[in-house]
């Protein structure tokens, strides 16, 4: 065969079904937008608030589309690309840190629901005014939400980009302004349909039918290429034995308790519940969703049920995983320059398996797409409602805030996409993204666990931890970055000329020692695991706070506020 790399190119086909699903979800988004805009002239007559129609769908959602909505917000392309390409570089113990989530939903459904869902509050930082009396603590937070969504929708919008860069011979520079071009186009779409603020981008009505087309699209697309990819990489005996001789299965075993190592057994779980609860616990997206349906039980029920399908999805992408480790091991197609990243893998696996199924790549494109548009759709539509209801509400009520609105998903959709050109320096889809969001959602996520758990903490102990942790995580993220210590970890494949079928290439570079621990010439706290960030900032917000209350004790914080539902687990003192 030819020494150079045979291309990949979009059929006919693949176009088609692309643009088809593509033009469906729009459709759909826009007509629940038409529908809302008829519903806004009725709300008030029956007592329900614009607010609450747009954001929460008048808080009486069926709960299943919710819970399909919910798989399609954080199962996005970024995953679908993200998590086989981190298999495939650095071993399997995604089957282990995935998983975990189960723990998240669980505490979710427990402890933070029933709480907020009696609330009745647009915003879940809300409660952090009432439980501590402070708008300030408030504010820092709903800035930290805001920052973190912005970077999370900067992986979001790289990934379709990556995706169809490597099908096509557009770079990935371009196609990230293609997916903004679209989604600016979808936004324009929905905003013509709107003629007050909670109708920009179709309310949440639209999103959750939008979500629910998409996820059966997405889970049928998935479950084709398992079953295409296991017939061609020859079953299940040959994925569990390059699995092993490769030695990505030993990754999930690691027991040493070094936190400056990339991953471990201990980053597989302390890690890992500690960012799932950042995305199902106490995250404005999910909340949004939890609080929609009519009672706290169908809350629940939206808990119980999005768990284990959300299990099964994660469990589908780890496969898919092995199926592109299994594929390509013999052939890494880094090193015979078919790809630039790894996360071209899941795609050009994609093309390889299904290039005798005209329109199978436009799928799989279309689910990426899709998916990434759900994600960004609800992100900003989370973000807005915080930014409103924290900061400008308060300040200056409705006055100009269509025009609010419009240039704040604008000016999002801007930043996004600039930080999805960072993306890849900052180490690929997962890395980067956990990494960032770990270092601010961790210490979030430990105040709201102060707020429930800790019945007499002081509320100025609990700033001064919170912003302590920000910074220790921060500067711990920043370290990583300046000396990028995992550059050249990457795991060994065995590429040879039979294996590559006569084509040339470049053996990936090893260095001369364990690259796991990171370069050993590098500062201690740049090594320090960035899938173990969220875990630090939950704990250098709960301990310091409780150990500072000592000193500077509470004061009305500790009081019920004369609420019917208390606002902490087992309740606080009511004020005489």
């Amino acid at each position: 065969m030819s020494g150079s790399p045979k291309a990949f190119a979009l059929h006919s086909a693949d176009y088609v079904i692309f643009l088809s699903f593509m033009s469906i979800s729009v459709g759909v988004g826009a007509y629940y937008a038409i529908v809302n805009r008829r519903r806004m002239s009725k709300v008030q007559e029956e007592g329900t608030s614009k607010t609450d129609e747009y954001l929460m769908g008048g808080r009486n959602m069926p709960f299943i589309p919710i819970t399909l909505s919910l798989l399609t917000t954080f199962l996005s392309g970024k995953s679908l690309l993200g998590i086989p390409a981190e298999m495939f570089d650095h071993g399997l113990w995604m089957f282990v840190y995935m998983p975990m989530s189960i723990i998240a939903f669980l505490v979710s459904g427990l402890v933070f629901v029933p709480i907020f869902y009696h609330l009745k509050m647009t915003s879940i930082y809300e409660y952090l005014e009432l439980r501590f009396h402070s708008t300030t603590l408030k504010k820092l937070c709903a800035a930290v939400f805001i920052l973190n969504t912005l970077v999370y929708m900067g992986g979001v919008v790289y990934g379709p980009a990556v995706a169809l860069s490597s099908v096509t011979d557009m770079p990935t520079f371009w196609t990230i302004i293609v997916g903004l071009a679209f989604l600016f186009l979808m936004l324009v779409q929905l905003v013509g349909c709107s003629s007050t603020l909670y109708t920009t981008i179709g309310g949440l009505k639209a999103v959750v039918w939008t979500d629910t087309l998409q996820a059966g699209v997405m889970f049928a697309g998935m479950l084709a290429v398992m079953v295409k990819g296991t017939v061609d990489v020859g079953g299940f005996h040959k994925i569990f034995e390059v699995a092993v001789d490769s030695g990505r299965y030993e990754e999930m075993w690691r027991l040493d308790p070094n936190p400056a190592q990339y991953a471990n057994m201990w980053t597989s779980t302390f890690g890992a519940i500690a960012v799932w609860l950042s995305f199902y616990g106490v995250n404005q997206m999910t909340v949004q969703r939890y609080c929609s349906v009519p009672t706290l039980k169908e809350a629940k029920k939206v808990i119980m049920l999005s768990a284990p399908l959300y299990l099964l999805l994660t469990m589908m992408v780890c496969f898919i995983g092995l199926l592109v480790l299994t594929f390509f091991y013999n052939c890494n197609p880094l090193e015979t320059g078919e790809i630039s990243t790894y996360d071209q893998l899941v795609v050009l696996f994609a093309a390889r398996v299904a290039e005798n199924y005209p329109g199978f790549p436009g799928l799989l494109l279309a689910c990426i797409f899709a998916a990434t548009l759900s994600t960004v759709s609800t992100g900003y539509n989370s973000m807005a409602a915080v930014i409103y209801n924290d900061y400008v509400r308060p300040s200056f009520g409705e006055k100009r805030a269509l025009l609010i609105n419009k240039t704040l998903v604008f000016f999002s959709g801007v930043l996004s996409t600039l930080i999805a050109f960072s993306v890849q320096p900052l180490g690929g889809i997962v890395r980067s993204s956990v990494a960032i969001l770990g270092a601010t959602r961790g210490p979030v996520v430990g105040l709201f666990f102060l707020g429930v758990f800790a019945r007499n903490v002081s509320t100025r102990a609990t700033v001064v931890s919170f912003v302590g942790s920000i910074g220790v995580c921060l500067f711990l993220w920043i370290c990583s970055v300046l000396e990028n210590p995992y550059k050249d970890y990457h795991m060994p494949t065995n590429s040879s000329l039979e294996g590559c079928h006569g084509r040339s290439f470049n053996i990936t570079y090893l260095p001369p020692y364990d690259a796991s621990y990171g370069r050993p010439d590098t500062f201690f706290f740049s090594r320090i695991s960035p899938f173990m960030y969220a875990f630090f900032g939950l704990v250098f917000v709960f301990f310091p706070a409780l150990i500072l209350s000592y000193c500077i004790p509470p004061q009305a914080e500790q009081y019920s506020s004369g609420r019917k539902h208390s606002l902490t687990w087992n309740g606080r003192k009511i004020k005489c």
